[in-house]
């Protein structure tokens, strides 16, 4: 069967590679070079027949990968971050570049070698970073948003990569080709501008008023992999001109569609482009070379490490996140293998050290997670011993602190918290690690201190023994966990409200005595209230639901705390008794007749608790009120109830109601 039997091998191969990897947690990419290498040449059993022919058909999966990287490239979400991602991930790529020539020099390799070492080594990995964050619950945090915003960049700098590095060693290399080649690059992008905001957009809505998918993914397909080839023909890079397709369809309104249509392709040539990597690696060779490949693993995670940490010091993020950059982001990156490809493929580097950067590679990204587990740990191991780093606190009573809230978080809901609090006046200290929303709760003249919410000199300066209530609204899983467990050491008197992400952590802090609030589940709860009441089910069933699946989801926390159940059902139940306005219109049924003449409540079953007339509010009227035209009558019931109500205040011409009870 030829390249079709080595196809249906690599799919197989990669579905087992990436069922191992999802089993060990790692990245799924790990799986399909490990399943590449099995069927590679280099082992023994089924092997690949046609390596070659797999590697052209791995390139689509370089171009379609670089294309959706396009798409889902965004200037916004550089903007929190843009300082230290902007210049500072620059910055980091040339450090790093050096540092790899560095090491490469030391093993005794030549310089181009040395440098396609440091370009193999200076990017991270978009798909390893985002895994970990995912799974320790850390994203959304100031450390999360400069790891995501220098990935950008990253991932932006991978095209000029592309376009310089291939040319080194070569003969023809010189700064007149680089200049040569940077010219046509920068007449593409413009050409590709103009097509992308006059020709692509009516391309695009041509096919879209087909109402064909097919059409539709055949296009987007063609345009990423048209555009490619056309800059591969001028010389330039396959996957640059890929690249810069994605980035001008992610302009126009369809790119969110053109993304889901794509990955499932994407997907499957990408696995491809990885099993080919792992084609090239020899298991042999990589066991005799062993020490070699652990001793680079080793340099790079401690040498990018170091670098990171030093870049965001530098644009002046202190505290956890140099160390969670410098752990979470020493691996090397996916697209650091296709530079590899690129390399290989233009003859300026030997394909002979591919098993020994690809095995170095693959060691950092399986020893990353564990690395970053190690971030919290050391940076309280460090605090313990380092006291040169004064705590700030501003706006914070040092005498007569005492029943106040203390606000461990100070984003979008602890800053929330305390904007309401304060209009109460309540007092409430707000504990913050990020610079900006300390700065902008200092302008709002709030308590503020300065500091991570898990360490127990931080929680000492909020006076958190005198507190009346802590309130955690960390949006780290581990953070919140940790924080409650010091507060439950420090002050186990004071009842503590949490934020929760998880089942898991609801069962974990109830058991350490903790209300726990479960944001998705109120938010689930209540779309669930709002589409039982549009099936008219009665107000009293709903609420008896929704307290049930409550109490289900808390069990235990409402035991501790049963005033909260009781606040909670309060609540409920005025939101179940919503008032309608509705206007009394001229001919109307009650137009002119009293409420007791009207029986407005035996036909209707709904109870008026105001009018407004004339910009005047009368709060409950009694029997005797007369309604007129252009009344606003407030009414509350049910649906049913209020629509009935709703007909009797519109002008019909056959008015039977109210005279019919005269």
């Amino acid at each position: 069967m030829g390249i079709a039997s080595d196809l249906v091998l690599i799919i197989v191969a990669g579905m087992v590679g990436g069922y191992a990897a999802r089993l060990c947690r790692q990245p799924l990419l790990l799986g399909y070079i490990v399943a590449g290498m099995l069927v590679g040449p280099h082992t023994g059993g089924i092997t690949v027949s046609e390596v070659h022919d797999v590697e052209k058909l791995a390139e689509i999966g370089v171009a379609l990968l670089l294309f959706t990287l396009g798409i889902e490239f965004s200037l916004k979400e550089l903007r929190p971050v843009r300082m230290v991602a902007l210049v500072g991930t620059p910055l980091q790529i040339l450090l790093t570049l050096a540092f790899g020539w560095g090491v490469g020099k030391m093993m005794g390799w030549d310089h181009i070698v040395s440098l396609w070492f440091g370009g193999f080594i200076s990017l991270s990995s978009t798909m390893v970073v985002l895994k970990t964050l995912e799974s320790k619950g850390l994203v959304g945090t100031l450390s999360s948003k400069v790891m995501l915003g220098m990935l950008v960049v990253q991932d932006l700098a991978i095209v000029p990569m592309l376009i310089i590095m291939p040319q080194l060693g070569l003969p023809s290399f010189g700064f007149g080709l680089l200049g040569y080649a940077g010219v046509k690059a920068a007449l593409f992008i413009a050409a590709m501008i103009f097509l992308g905001s006059r020709v692509i957009p009516k391309i695009m809505e041509v096919i879209v008023n087909w109402n064909s998918r097919e059409m539709f993914l055949l296009t987007c397909s063609a345009i990423g992999l048209g555009v490619g080839y056309a800059t591969h023909m001028l010389g330039l890079s396959f996957a640059f001109g890929a690249f810069v397709a994605g980035m001008v369809l992610s302009e126009s309104r369809y790119s969110y569609q053109a993304m889901s249509d794509l990955l499932p392709l994407r997907d499957i040539f990408s696995l491809l482009f990885f099993a080919s990597m792992g084609m090239l690696i020899d298991p042999t060779f990589i066991w005799q070379n062993l020490g070699l490949v652990v001793q680079l693993a080793v340099m790079v995670l401690v040498g990018k490490g170091i670098i990171f940490a030093g870049v965001s010091r530098l644009f002046g993020y202190g505290n956890i996140i140099p160390l969670a950059l410098g752990l979470g982001m020493s691996q090397v990156g996916e697209l650091s293998f296709l530079l590899l490809q690129q390399g290989a493929d233009s003859g300026s580097l030997s394909r002979e050290y591919f098993p020994i950067f690809l095995g170095a590679g693959i060691l950092t990204m399986i020893m990353t997670p564990l690395l970053s587990g190690l971030t919290a740990p050391l940076y309280s191991f460090i605090k313990k011993r380092i006291a040169d780093n004064p705590l700030q606190t501003m706006n914070v009573r040092q005498e007569g602190l005492s029943e106040h809230v203390v606000i461990l978080g100070g984003g979008r809901v602890g800053s929330f918290i305390a904007d309401i609090l304060d209009r109460v006046e309540i007092e409430n200290v707000t504990v913050e690690l990020n610079g900006k929303a300390v700065e902008n709760a200092v302008a709002e003249g709030r308590a503020v201190v300065f500091g991570d919410a898990t360490q127990e000199i931080v929680l000492e300066a909020t006076k958190i023994e005198r507190a009346r209530l802590v309130l955690i609204t960390i949006p780290s899983v581990s953070g919140s966990g940790a924080a409650a467990r010091k507060i439950t050491q420090m002050a186990p008197d004071v009842p503590v409200v949490a934020l929760v992400r998880s089942k898991d952590q609801v069962d974990i802090l109830k058991g350490q005595g903790i209300t726990p609030i479960f944001p998705e589940f109120e938010t689930g709860l209540e779309m669930t209230r709002e589409t039982l009441m549009h099936f008219e089910i009665p107000a009293t069933e709903v609420q008896t639901f929704m307290d049930k699946l409550r109490r289900e989801q808390y069990a235990g926390a409402f035991q501790q705390h049963p005033e909260y159940e009781l606040l909670s059902r309060l609540r409920r139940a005025s939101e179940s008794m919503t008032m309608n306005w509705i206007p009394v219109e001229k001919g109307a049924d009650i137009d002119g007749y009293s409420l007791l003449e009207c029986r407005v409540r035996t036909l209707t079953g709904a109870s008026v608790v105001g009018v407004l007339r004339g910009g005047i509010l009368r709060p409950n009227p009694d029997g005797e009120f007369r309604l007129k035209a252009s009344d606003m009558v407030g009414v509350i019931g049910s649906r049913g109830q209020v629509e009935r109500f709703r007909q009797l205040a519109s002008f019909r011409t056959e008015c039977s109601v109210c005279k019919e009870g005269e």
